[in-house]
């Protein structure tokens, strides 16, 4: 009898894995999941800065973080002459700056909240740039538009001032 109970007591603990086995799985799926998240947020970043839209709506975002994290308020410089072939820069903070990507036929520019000097150009109205946006410690901003210039038409997006993220089109005055 007490043969047939250690062959039980055998088939009972071959059965299962080991501690190192156990392990060894863990510490090799937390090293692909790390592998494969950093690469696909690198790839997430790259695709969203390559239109001049989204660049500069995650600049905006980027600023508001950075006014909250430091708890002061941080001022947006933008490049007035929007117009010019050269790469827009936008600065901020310390002398942090951003360039933005350049696109063919794609303008970008943050513009005053409401029409304040608008010129009528072949039947299109251009409005000026604004020369900054400030960025609130509690996470706010200043009211602000956003002009957007595609192969020829234009379309503005709005600022929401509470969470600086585009508000619907409908909202645009």
């Amino acid at each position: 009898m007490s043969a047939a109970l250690q062959l039980q007591t055998k088939r009972d603990s071959s059965r299962g894995f080991t501690l190192l086995e156990v392990l060894l799985v863990l510490g090799l799926i937390s090293m692909l999941a790390a592998v494969l998240i950093g690469g696909s947020a690198s790839l997430l970043k790259g695709t969203a800065r390559d239109d001049p839209e989204d660049a500069v709506l995650a600049l905006l975002q980027t600023v508001r973080r950075e006014a909250v994290e430091r708890n002061q308020v941080l001022t947006l410089k933008s490049p007035i002459d929007s117009d010019s072939e050269g790469a827009e820069i936008y600065t901020w903070g310390e002398g942090r700056s951003e360039t933005l990507p350049n696109q063919e036929n794609v303008k970008v520019k943050l513009v005053a909240p409401e029409v304040v000097a608008a010129i009528l150009i072949g039947g299109q109205a251009e409005e000026k740039a604004l020369a900054k946006v400030r960025f609130y410690p509690d996470g706010t901003c200043d009211r602000v538009r956003l002009e957007v210039n595609r192969n020829g038409e234009r379309r503005i997006v709005p600022i929401d001032p509470l969470t600086c993220a585009p508000l619907p089109s409908e909202n645009a005055k």
